[in-house]
């Protein structure tokens, strides 16, 4: 990877890990059970601003080929969005959240497909070693809160099993991980049309138009489900420009990156957003539950984005 997109990347998972953190804020109390409002109101305003800054720079910019992947990816990104937030919504972000490590293995074979492209052999290496680390991250508030219930039956090795397949065991059980996992499945083909859009669209009015389908989607599941009764207009507004505002720098910056680099690679390194997430939550929302184990997980994710951004 050059050292530009390497920049861009980084940049664009900090700017969408604050976006994450304000999510979690912002869906506090009485907003607990608006997932499809909040989701609208961040694709939304995202929207707005990504038409803004195609505009400003001189947009829109099109070459042929280039509706299809807006349309597929703007389609797909309204049950990504939902999914993703009803998934948190309805089980422990614990055990839904290590769920989306998973999506930069996949992405590698639906990348080939769509796109065409193929990663080095130390770019799959890179991949692999970050996704390990990712889940080795993710799961270890979820590991020390299992392994204090469990009792002493079984050998050490099986319970230890149980945690660390825990998500996927709970998937016959559990209506948020099956969300999870559905986020995921819709992920793995997103993110190759992702890629497609920034290079047959400008970033602004690409990305713009697709977030203008997932906001209109998740609207109408919003007044579906009755969750815009009682609202008021400020927490509408705080939540339109906060979100909006993180969401739309991280969609423009990751947008610049798939121009320059591989989608797999890109669709990996965003993980990072997973260590500044835990960063920030801990700063901010005095999340501090596993945090030193955490640091194991995050150094496996360092060396394997330092091998990604050494990959061709």
């Amino acid at each position: 990877m050059s050292t530009l997109a390497i920049i861009l990347i980084v940049t664009s998972s900090l700017a969408l890990a604050i976006s994450q953190v304000l999510s979690k804020y912002f869906q506090n109390g009485e907003w607990a059970e608006r997932s499809a409002l909040v989701a609208s109101l961040q694709s939304g305003a995202a929207s707005i601003m990504l038409f803004t800054f195609s505009f400003m720079t001189g947009g829109p910019h099109l070459s042929s080929g280039w509706l299809l992947p807006i349309l597929a990816t703007g389609f797909l990104n309204i049950g990504i969005i939902f999914a993703k937030m009803r998934a948190r919504a309805l089980e422990d972000v614990s055990l839904v959240t290590p769920i989306d490590s998973t999506t930069p293995a996949l992405v590698i074979i639906t990348a080939m497909i769509i796109v065409g492209e193929y990663p080095s052999a130390l770019g799959w290496l890179g991949i692999w070693v970050l996704v390990i680390g990712t889940y080795i991250l993710n799961i270890q508030e979820l590991r020390q809160k299992l392994l204090g219930r469990q009792n002493a039956a079984g050998s050490k090795l099986k319970r230890e099993l149980r945690v660390w397949f825990a998500p996927f065991l709970a998937l016959n059980k559990s209506a948020g991980v099956r969300w999870a996992f559905f986020a995921v499945l819709l992920s793995t083909f997103s993110l190759p049309f992702d890629g497609l859009t920034a290079r047959r669209a400008d970033v602004g009015f690409g990305f713009g138009l697709v977030f203008a389908i997932a906001a209109s989607g998740n609207l109408i599941f919003a007044f579906a489900r009755h969750e815009h009764k009682g609202v008021k207009a400020k927490e509408v507004v705080q939540r339109f420009f906060a979100l909006g505002l993180t969401f739309a720098t991280s969609t423009i910056l990751t947008g610049l990156a798939f121009q320059i680099s591989l989608v797999a690679y890109i669709g990996t390194m965003k993980r990072m957003t997973i260590p500044f997430a835990i960063i920030l939550a801990f700063l901010f929302l005095k999340e501090r539950k596993s945090f030193k184990q955490r640091i194991v997980g995050g150094t496996i994710m360092a060396a394997g984005a330092v091998i990604i951004a050494l990959a061709k």
